[in-house]
């Protein structure tokens, strides 16, 4: 190691070993070998700071000639950050790029692997991760919610054990049907293996309308009867409102996206076989 605390592997071995100075010293020459094989693998383990560091942008891979290039500089920094990804079994999405956006993307979520992973199957590291995946803003209107079923008492839906649903706001970000497509993929893939979890876009206003959802009831340490009362009420008033959520998901995609045959509705009297957009429901 650099530093100068570390021992050579001879000086590790036992006192009997010292005690023929030429034996010792052709042992040490010869350990020595696995000595120079540490530092190379150490020093190795210290400089991989020097590229996930926040200002890893700011110096040249040393294995990198000067005048490779500006690809050439980022194709260097994407291959090490895919090399540490696979250490944690991760493949970055296909829809971080490989531009200077998805290098930034790269290097926030190996920053961060370490909590994720120490909270995945909870659904605070669910959220956290979906978040950091789909590039979201740290916003009401952005982040979605994640509805673990037996929360709402009195839905039909909540009959069924290890049930979720994920409600994510309609934002400009899930608009094209594929990113809509890849946040489901998410769902199946990230999920915890127990939960059946299926996914819903909803008009960013419906949690606004339902402002009960961010804050969830709570008693203090030593309540009063009144705060029973008041903790009672509002923990009624929750339950409603998650069961008017649960009950107001429709199966509804926009006119551009709805299947069409030969030629749109609009034109000619060929119909829209999934009536403009919204599919059965029964």
């Amino acid at each position: 190691m650099r530093s100068a605390d570390y021992t050579r592997l001879a000086a590790q071995l036992p006192p009997i070993y010292q005690e023929d100075a030429a034996s010792y010293a052709q042992v040490d020459a010869y350990l020595g070998l696995a000595d120079e094989l540490n530092h190379a693998v150490v020093e190795r383990l210290e400089d991989l700071m020097l590229g996930l560091g926040p200002d890893a942008t700011l110096r040249w891979p040393t294995a990198l000639p000067l005048d490779a290039g500006r690809d050439a500089l980022l194709g260097s920094y994407l291959a090490t950050y895919d090399e540490v990804a696979r250490w944690v079994g991760y493949t970055f999405p296909a829809s971080w790029g490989t531009d200077v956006d998805g290098l930034v993307r790269r290097r926030e979520m190996l920053a961060r692997s370490a909590r994720l992973w120490r909270r995945r199957g909870t659904p605070r590291g669910f959220l956290s991760w979906f978040a950091l995946y789909f590039g979201l803003e740290p916003d009401v209107v952005e982040l979605p919610y994640l509805l673990e079923h037996y929360q709402a008492p009195g839905a039909a839906i909540t009959g069924e054990p290890y049930t979720a649903t994920l409600f994510v706001p309609l934002t400009e970000t899930f608009e094209p049907w594929g990113r809509r497509e890849e946040a489901t993929e998410f769902a199946r893939r990230y999920a915890p293996a127990h939960v059946l979890m299926r996914v819903c876009f909803v008009d960013p206003a419906t949690f606004a309308a339902l402002g009960v959802l961010t804050a969830t009831p709570t008693l203090p340490s030593s309540p009063s009867t009144t705060d029973l009362d008041t903790y009672l009420a509002d923990l009624s008033t929750r339950q409603a409102d998650l069961n008017q959520l649960l009950c107001s998901v429709v199966s509804v995609v926009n006119h551009g996206s709805a299947i069409h045959i030969y030629e749109c509705i609009d034109q000619g009297e060929h119909k829209d076989r999934l009536d403009v957009g919204r599919l059965p429901t029964t």
